[in-house]
C-alpha cells in the first residue's frame, strides 16, 4: 500500500501532534461549512424571520433522514481504520465497495421518501401555515439531492479511515466556497439568474455538493488516493454488509436520537411562536462554530483509536482518548467564556428584532457554560466509534436527548412555566449529563479490544459486548 509510510505517524508519532495533524484539516473544512451555514442564515435572514424559521424547522427532518447513512459510513471509518492498522489493504477496499453499493442504494430510497412526504413531515413538526409552503419547497429540493450528500459522506469516511483527512477537507472547502457564491445569486436573482428565494438556497447547496461528489468518485475509481473502487468489490457481500450493519445501526440510532431530540425540541420551541423559533435556529448556527473544534478532535480520535487498535497498540489507543478529552474540554471552556460576554452583539449580527435578540441572548448565555461538556461528549463518541463500540454512543444519545433534554424541556417550560428559559436550561443540563455518562462508560468498559479478526480474512466478527 503506497500510503503506509505517509500515515505511519498515526500509530507511531507523538500523540498530541498527531491528533492535531489529523484534526486541523477537518476543522478547517468544518469551519468553512459553518461559515456557509452562517452566510446562508444571513442571506435568508434578509428575506425575513419567517424564512429563517422555515429553515430551522426543516433541519431536524433532514438530519433524521441522513442519520442512517451517517451511521453506516461511521461503521466504514471504524472498520477501514482497524484493517488499515492491521495492514490488510484487501479488506479495506472490499469495505469501500460494499459501502458504495449498500449505502448508495439506501440513499435513493430515502430521497424518494423525503420528496413525497416533506409537507406531511413539516405539518407533523407543527410548522405554522405562514412558513409551510416555503419550508416544503426547500425541503423537497434538499431531499432530491440527498444521494450526492451520502456519496460524499462515504468518500470522506473511507479516506479518514486510512488517515487522509486533507483530501476530503480540501474538496469540502471548494464546495462551500461555491455554495457561498451561489447563495445570493440564486436567492435574490442576479443577471440571468431568476429570483428563487428560499428555494435558491437549497439549489445552491445541492449543486455544490453534486460537483464535489462526482469528482470524489472519479478519484476512487482511478485509485488516486491509495484506495481503488472496483465493480468486483461492489457486488453484495453479505458477510461484510452484516458487519457494517452491526456496527452502523447503533451509530445510526445514535444519530437518530440526536435528530429525534432536535425534532421534538424544535416542536416545543415552535409552540412559543416564530420569534422563539428564529432565535433557536440562529443560536444553533452560532453554536456550530465551537462544535467544529470538537468534531475535528472527535474525527481524529476515531481514526487514531481505530488504527492503533488494529495495530494491537491498546495502550496508545487509550492515551489518544485521554489526551483528546482533556484538550477539547479546556479549549471549548475557554471559547464558551468569550462568547458568554457578548451574546447580544453576536445575535444582533443575524437579526435585530427585539424578541429574537432577547430570546437568543438568553439561550446563548446559558448554553456557553456547557461548551466544555459538549466537547467531551463529542470526542468520547469519536473514541467509541474508532473502537467499533457504537452501542455506547447510542446509549449516550438516548440518555442525553430523549431521557433528559426532552422531558426536562417540557417540565421546565410548561409545568414550571419557565417558558423559553426552561427550554434553554434543558439543553445545558443534557449536555452535562451526556458528558458525564460518556466518561463513566469509558471508565467501566473494556473498549480498546479489536472488533475485527485480522488473522482470518473471511471471518469478520463483532465482540458480544458491543
Amino acid at each position: 500500500m503506497k500510503s503506509d509510510d505517509k500515515f505511519k505517524y498515526i500509530i507511531e508519532g507523538p500523540v498530541l501532534s498527531s491528533i492535531f495533524k489529523l484534526s486541523l484539516p477537518i476543522m478547517v473544512s468544518q469551519f468553512m461549512q459553518t461559515l456557509y451555514n452562517l452566510a446562508d442564515t444571513l442571506w435568508v435572514g434578509r428575506i425575513g424571520a419567517n424564512a429563517v424559521a422555515a429553515i430551522s424547522i426543516s433541519f431536524p427532518i433532514m438530519f433524521l433522514m441522513v442519520s442512517i447513512g451517517i451511521g453506516l459510513t461511521i461503521a466504514g471509518t471504524s472498520l477501514i481504520a482497524q484493517y488499515k492498522g492491521a495492514a490488510n489493504h484487501k479488506k479495506v477496499e472490499q469495505i469501500l465497495g460494499q459501502l458504495v453499493s449498500f449505502i448508495g442504494s439506501g440513499s435513493i430510497l430515502i430521497a424518494l421518501f423525503g420528496v413525497l412526504f416533506s409537507e406531511q413531515l413539516l405539518i407533523w413538526m407543527g410548522a405554522e401555515q405562514v412558513i409551510l409552503d416555503d419550508a416544503t419547497a426547500y425541503l423537497r429540493i434538499i431531499f432530491a439531492g440527498m444521494p450526492f450528500m451520502f456519496g460524499f459522506f462515504i468518500f470522506s469516511s473511507v479516506l479518514r479511515g486510512i488517515g487522509d483527512t486533507l483530501t476530503p477537507s480540501i474538496m469540502m472547502f471548494f464546495s462551500v466556497v461555491l455554495n457561498i457564491i451561489l447563495d445570493p445569486i440564486l436567492i435574490f436573482g442576479i443577471s440571468i439568474f431568476p429570483e428563487m428565494g428560499l428555494e435558491g438556497a437549497a439549489v445552491a447547496t445541492i449543486f455544490s455538493r453534486a460537483l464535489v461528489t462526482i469528482y470524489a468518485f472519479i478519484i476512487l475509481i482511478k485509485g488516486r488516493k491509495g484506495l481503488k473502487l472496483s465493480f468486483r468489490d461492489m457486488v453484495p457481500d453479505f458477510e461484510i454488509i452484516i458487519l457494517i450493519v452491526k456496527i452502523g445501526i447503533p451509530s445510526s440510532v445514535e444519530q437518530s436520537m440526536v435528530s429525534i431530540g432536535q425534532l421534538l425540541m424544535t416542536s416545543l420551541v415552535a409552540s412559543f411562536g416564530t420569534m422563539t423559533l428564529a432565535a433557536y435556529g440562529i443560536v444553533n448556527r452560532i453554536i456550530s462554530l465551537p462544535r467544529i473544534l470538537a468534531f475535528g478532535l472527535s474525527a481524529a480520535a476515531t481514526t487514531m483509536v481505530g488504527q492503533n487498535i488494529g495495530a494491537a497498540k491498546k495502550d496508545r489507543a487509550e492515551k489518544v482518548a485521554r489526551v483528546s478529552l482533556l484538550t477539547i474540554f479546556i479549549v471549548l471552556s475557554l471559547v464558551g467564556i468569550i462568547i458568554f460576554i457578548f451574546p447580544e452583539q453576536i445575535i444582533g449580527v443575524f437579526n435585530k428584532q427585539v424578541d429574537v435578540l432577547n430570546f437568543g441572548s438568553d439561550y446563548l448565555r446559558i448554553v456557553t457554560m456547557t461548551f466544555g461538556f459538549i466537547g467531551v461528549m463529542t470526542v468520547a463518541n469519536g473514541v467509541f466509534k474508532g473502537a467499533g463500540r457504537t452501542m455506547q454512543t447510542m446509549i449516550i444519545s438516548i440518555v442525553s436527548f430523549l431521557l433528559v433534554r426532552i422531558p426536562l424541556a417540557y417540565l421546565l417550560s410548561q409545568y414550571f412555566r419557565w417558558k423559553q428559559l426552561g427550554l434553554w436550561w434543558s439543553v445545558a443540563i443534557s449536555n452535562i449529563s451526556g458528558a458525564l455518562l460518556a466518561l463513566l462508560l469509558l471508565k467501566v468498559i473494556d473498549w480498546s479490544e479489536k472488533v475485527i479478526d485480522d488473522q482470518n480474512d473471511t471471518n469478520l466478527m463483532i465482540d458480544d459486548d458491543n
